[in-house]
């Protein structure tokens, strides 16, 4: 049997962890599809009735960001108690398949289920409510929309997931605060550092509304476009790429080191 990574196993593992913890993210979803609901119908079935597309993308991103992320902070709580530890460190499965698990239940399984509870959601309240303005009448969430972009919403839910994933296996306690501060703080560091180095470069008075490499300098009241290369949204995101495979890399030797 392949101590690394073995389908049956895995099958056996993740069905044990959906049995040990499916009932409290079940109340934890009912929670966040509350909040959504009373969200939602506050506006939909008061005042005007109106529910704008941007009022529901923004609940939509609140459920998926937030709630992901702090779901996602939580997934390997057990591990940072030694007590609580103690069972799911013994089981026969390798890190791999834990990591595998985890991931599944925080990343493509948490966003497949919000999204479907999100749009029921939506379209319970969008029945029971009725726009009062006749020129804007209530319409469903459309995240193909380029005002609601759906690709958006996604991209940055996988890169709180990531982040929120890396900070439940590295803090044993108040994992989602924690996360969240490491994350401003580097935020902060890197947009000083971009800032330090457009000074180096340009030096004289800049603006710049990209995290890396790309500001307008201003020489003689003339405005002068400075950029890395001819695709500086490119180099930002191979940044972020980086910075995505080493934090899920870092995360799955983390979680290998753990022991009883």
């Amino acid at each position: 049997m392949n101590n690394t990574f073995n389908l049956t196993r895995f099958g056996w593992y993740f069905k044990k962890h959906t049995i040990d913890h499916g009932r409290t993210y079940l109340i934890s979803l009912a929670v966040a599809i509350g909040i959504v609901f009373v969200g939602l119908g506050l506006t939909g079935l008061i005042g005007t009735g109106w529910l704008s597309q941007g009022y529901q993308y923004g609940m939509y991103l609140f459920l998926i960001w937030l709630g992901g992320s702090i779901f996602t902070s939580t997934i390997f709580s057990d591990l940072g108690d030694r007590k609580k530890a103690t069972l799911p460190l013994t089981l026969p499965v390798s890190a791999l398949e834990r990591f595998l698990v985890a991931w599944l239940y925080t990343c493509p399984i948490f966003l497949l289920v919000a999204t479907c509870c999100f749009f029921g959601v939506d379209a319970l309240v969008l029945s029971m409510s009725h726009s009062r303005i006749i020129q804007n009448p209530n319409k469903m969430l459309d995240l193909l929309s380029i005002e609601t972009p759906g690709a958006f919403a996604l991209v940055m839910f996988a890169v709180f997931q990531i982040v929120c994933f890396w900070g439940a296996i590295y803090f044993n306690s108040l994992h989602f605060i924690k996360t969240a501060f490491v994350f401003f703080i580097v935020f902060l560091g890197a947009s000083l550092i971009n800032k330090i180095v457009m000074w180096l470069i340009s030096g004289g008075s800049f603006s710049s509304n990209s995290l890396f490499f790309q500001s307008d300098i201003y020489v003689n009241g003339n405005s002068y476009g400075l950029t890395l290369g001819s695709g500086p949204y490119i180099v930002n995101w191979a940044i972020f790429g980086l910075i995505i495979v080493l934090l899920l890399t870092s995360t799955f030797y983390k979680l290998k080191e753990k022991q009883v």
